[in-house]
């Protein structure tokens, strides 16, 4: 009987977002020829549930700021867990590739989904030698974007030949036009995402309500509802009541375990992030067949195809993006072409099937 290859998944925290998703679909999708195991940092949430009963999470309960306690835990923890492969995932998680490195991990990854928002821009320049010096002792550095992907390469100077491109693929069984709802009565505006600062939530905000005040039609059938939940909740709880012409019409929605639902009322996705690696959230509503007015930044620009797809705005630029929600809310023949093709590129370039087989892959190769 062949022993099933032991991955050691480790991730800063693990609740409802993009890189926990992706996690716990390939998990799903892998089959049981492997064993899991999940150590989170900090706390885990609900999303745990969506797991298989077979994979086993620990958390480590990481204390804010340097505790030190957790790099002899963790080495601990791998001298007896003795996985086959550590997979680590963005940058508050590199520094313990060198505790794997002293416990004689066989394969060591580490995956770069996206920047943090204390460096969106990847410029800090601590940052970038944390990475670079890590990935001396790191056998594959995988990059989620072409842009991720050059980065890495060119800016914080990783050695090409340890750099693996693997894009986010999405499920376009489940995310499928099939379920996608007609509301002629309302134009619904969607985001789903956290509510943090890097992905800006405040310029969605303000865009809607310019485009409410700008287009009285607009003011009276448009309605914008953010999934998600974060540290920014009141901040844009505030701001969006501040204007009491769109206040009523801006939804908090909440963290949601399932978005399938929220994706099949959207008219329009937006999305105003500062830096993105690329969003799974963008490539499911995209297999939902919904278009989208999104800021061009990082792997952004490889997904959405301008002026085919949806529209792409600069970062920051208010005017351009509640322009974007004006032409889209008046034209809905754009709309719904906008939407055959978004399906048709995720279902073309951005499959879970692709993505999984990419990873086994990975976990397969020698070290």
């Amino acid at each position: 009987m062949i022993a099933k290859k032991h991955i050691c998944h480790l991730v800063y925290g693990f609740h409802v977002g993009g890189l926990e998703k992706i996690i716990v679909n390939c998990i799903n999708e892998l089959g049981d020829q492997y064993q899991h195991t999940i150590v989170v940092l900090t706390q885990a949430g609900d999303l745990v549930e969506e797991l298989p009963s077979s994979v086993t999470v620990i958390e480590m309960n990481k204390k804010a700021g340097n505790d030190l306690s957790i790099h002899w835990r963790l080495f601990r923890l791998l001298l007896d867990l003795k996985p086959d492969v550590f997979h680590s995932y963005n940058l508050g998680t590199i520094e313990y590739q060198w505790v794997a490195w002293l416990a004689k991990v066989p394969k060591r990854i580490h995956a770069e989904h996206g920047r943090d928002t204390y460096d969106p821009h990847g410029k800090v320049a601590k940052y970038r030698y944390l990475r670079q010096i890590s990935s001396l002792i790191i056998h594959k550095v995988v990059a989620v974007s072409q842009d991720l992907y050059r980065w890495l390469q060119c800016d914080v100077g990783i050695n090409e030949t340890k750099l693996v491109l693997i894009t986010n693929g999405v499920d376009v069984d489940y995310f499928s036009p099939y379920f996608k709802k007609t509301n002629l009565a309302k134009f619904t505006v969607g985001h789903v995402a956290r509510l943090q600062g890097i992905k800006n939530q405040e310029l969605l905000i303000n865009a809607f309500q310019q485009a409410c005040r700008q287009d009285c039609d607009f003011s009276r059938l448009a309605e914008l509802i953010l999934v998600g939940s974060g540290d920014e909740l009141q901040v844009l709880k505030a701001l969006s009541n501040a204007d009491p012409l769109s206040a009523k019409k801006i939804v908090f929605a909440g963290r949601q375990q399932s978005v399938r639902d929220y994706y099949s009322r959207f008219d329009v996705f937006a999305m105003s992030s500062i830096a993105e690696g690329i969003p799974v959230t963008l490539l499911e509503s995209m297999a939902m067949g919904v278009p989208h007015v999104v800021t061009r930044v990082g792997g952004i620009k490889e997904v959405i195809l301008e002026g085919e797809t949806g529209l792409g705005v600069e970062s920051q630029d208010q005017n351009s993006l509640a322009d974007g929600l004006l032409i889209l809310f008046h034209d809905r023949a754009l709309r719904e072409a906008m939407g055959l093709l978004s399906r048709a590129r995720v279902e073309e370039h951005f499959s879970q099937r692709v993505m999984v087989g990419a990873y086994a892959d990975l976990y397969h190769q020698g070290a």
